[in-house]
């Protein structure tokens, strides 16, 4: 029994190592461009006092935020690929409507899983929970965060990465009056320098 439970150790000791050998930790930078962004205000001034009328205001909404980010991912198994993340925004995102949403910052912690397409080529979904500021009302949100994207190798150290994400945020008031449930959609590409 001693012998057995020896060699099962053994295996899963030899196997867990060459998963981590695997991985590394790594850091990113890269640009978005954020391109249709909807939500929803009661408004809070209209004269004949209603304040429960919502109003949709879907909007066209034009950001180029800036990401960093720092992770920790690799090839666990044949190849499947997981990796963690954390990741700071300061995005220039404005919607453009009568209530002129805009965010300035924001951060997140993500798990990206995904599958070796090639050698070379990583394709991987997202899941983030990210946190954003909101200027114009001055309020902070969480909200939800998925996203799909590719990854490929430049050189041994370089990758570059391309995603599309889709972020949605709870509702919450303001002086204006309700805003319910505002998102977006952006595209990002990135550089990655991963650590040997």
């Amino acid at each position: 029994m001693f012998k057995k439970t020896l060699l099962i150790s053994a295996i899963l000791a030899a196997t867990t190592s060459i998963a981590i050998a695997n991985t590394a930790p790594y850091v990113g930078a890269g640009l978005g461009i954020i391109t249709n962004t909807s939500s929803n205000f009661a408004d809070a001034s209209k004269k004949d006092g209603n304040k429960t009328t919502i109003f949709g205001h879907p909007s066209n909404f034009r950001g180029v935020p800036l990401n960093v980010f720092a992770g920790y991912g690799g090839v666990i198994t044949q190849r499947f690929y997981l990796a963690g993340e954390f990741s700071g925004t300061i995005a220039t995102a404005e919607i453009s409507d009568d209530h002129g949403l805009k965010t300035n910052y924001g951060y997140g912690v993500s798990i990206l899983p995904g599958y070796m397409l090639t050698d070379h080529t990583l394709g991987f979904v997202r899941g983030s929970v990210v946190r954003s500021r909101f200027s114009d009302v001055g309020k902070t949100q969480t909200g939800g965060q998925v996203g799909v994207g590719l990854q490929t190798t430049l050189t041994q150290n370089i990758d570059v990465r391309g995603e599309y994400d889709y972020t949605s945020y709870g509702s919450f008031n303001n002086s204006i009056g309700n805003i319910s449930s505002p998102s977006s959609d952006a595209f990002n590409a990135a550089l990655i320098y991963k650590f040997d």
